[in-house]
């Protein structure tokens, strides 16, 4: 009985003796996998590139200059010029920044076109005014006589007209009248009729645009030199816009905050047409195309040919171009752009913290994977002081063993 009870604590401690060995099988196992992710982030840590701040010098840039008169001139670009016939060296491509008086196309939301009856200036052409020398005048072929205030269509024409031009008032004791084509009353005046140039035309129409918003629209005058200015400009920056094509009668003027504005008739009809309630007409309409002339601030570049000379140091000293007698003291600055600069550095600033944050992590799971190994290298050490307990008993019992084998089985001494 003693023999089998050393037998089954021998192969118990046989069976605990394997679990052990295989325990620690598991966890070798899974300290070269703990290992091999160490190696993967040694390698991915590696592999990060270090973030390089900027220099201002990879921004800053030479700027060369010259005055010419009272214009500064900067030079934007150079290019080498080999064996021109005339011994210029080099082409310069150069600017400088000036007041353009330009034509400019404008949108206006929800105009508020009016469209209704209003004075109208225009003129008339010379030749058809007709004078029989005794102050008597004709226009095309109409009597022209002295605006008489107590007729009542001519005084309602008058008043009219009024509205639109102010200073038409003023011109009351000058005032002469005669019947259009169309039977409409027409005013001009005497100081008009005896001059040289197109007589003033004043009359009443109605259907025409009259106001936009609370600005009244009044006929462009191209006696007017700033009009007529502003009126050419446009048609020379606009050659194909509708207003260009427009005959100068369609074209129509207010002022908005000192600005004069200008919009031909086309557009002004279509933004008084397009509103989708008529019983508002002067809510929601289309957008309405219109102009004005103004000063813009202006690149104006040139490219010529120039002999430039350069010193020691390779910076320009002097230039003459090849439509100039003249030569140019060309003055040396650096400019550094600070806007671009400023950009890099915010750029870098991110870069680093994204650096450092994936150092971080980096050294996070580094850390995470070193707890585990002390952990499982603590528990192989646990293991092996099992194994060696389990092997001391195990020779322990065998012994025994032994000793039982020999005294119950041994015959002789």
């Amino acid at each position: 009985m003693g023999m089998a009870a050393s037998q089954a604590r021998y192969l118990g401690l046989t069976a605990r003796k394997t679990n052990v060995e295989y325990e620690g099988q598991q966890i070798n196992q899974a300290r070269t996998a703990l290992a091999n992710q160490s190696a993967n982030t040694f390698n991915e840590l590696l592999a990060l590139e270090v973030p390089t701040a900027p220099s201002t010098q990879d921004y800053t840039t030479l700027k060369y200059s010259y005055t010419d008169g009272t214009i500064t001139e900067q030079i934007e670009d150079m290019v080498q010029l080999t064996d021109d016939p005339d011994g210029y060296n080099y082409m310069i491509t150069h600017y400088h920044n000036a007041d353009v008086y330009t034509g400019v196309q404008n949108r206006l939301t929800n105009p508020q076109v009016q469209i209704g009856t209003t004075g109208v200036k225009g003129t008339i052409a010379r030749d058809s005014v007709t004078d029989d020398g005794n102050g008597n005048y004709t226009i095309n072929g109409a009597p022209v006589s002295v605006y008489d205030e107590n007729n009542e269509a001519q005084h309602d024409a008058y008043m009219t007209i009024s509205q639109n031009y102010p200073d038409f008032a003023k011109l009351k004791d000058d005032l002469y009248t005669f019947t259009g084509e169309d039977g409409s009353i027409h005013f001009t005046t005497g100081a008009s009729l005896s001059g040289t140039d197109a007589v003033d035309d004043y009359s009443v129409q109605s259907d025409i645009p009259s106001f936009i918003g609370t600005a009244t629209l009044t006929k462009y005058d191209p006696t007017d030199s700033t009009q007529k200015a502003a009126y050419d400009q446009i048609c020379k920056d606009w050659p194909t816009s509708d207003f260009a094509n427009s005959s100068e009668d369609e074209i129509y003027v207010w002022e908005y905050q000192g600005e004069t504005r200008f919009a031909c008739l086309s557009d002004l009809m279509a933004a008084a047409q397009s509103a989708p309630d008529q019983s508002a007409p002067t809510e929601n309409q289309d957008k309405l195309m219109y102009y004005t002339a103004k000063d813009i601030n202006t690149r104006i570049e040139q490219q010529q040919k120039a002999i430039v000379d350069i010193n020691e140091d390779g910076r320009i000293e002097s230039i003459r171009y090849e439509d100039s007698s003249a030569t140019y003291p060309v003055s040396t600055a650096t400019e550094t752009d600070e806007d671009a600069y400023q950009d890099a550095m915010n750029q870098y600033n991110y870069d680093m913290q994204v650096y450092e944050k994936r150092i971080a992590d980096i050294n996070a799971k580094t850390e995470k994977i070193q707890e585990q190994d002390r952990t499982l290298e603590l528990r192989l050490r646990q293991l092996d002081t099992e194994q060696e307990a389990l092997q001391t008993e195990m020779e322990a019992v065998q012994k025994v063993i032994e000793k039982n084998i020999e005294s119950t089985f041994k015959t002789f001494e």
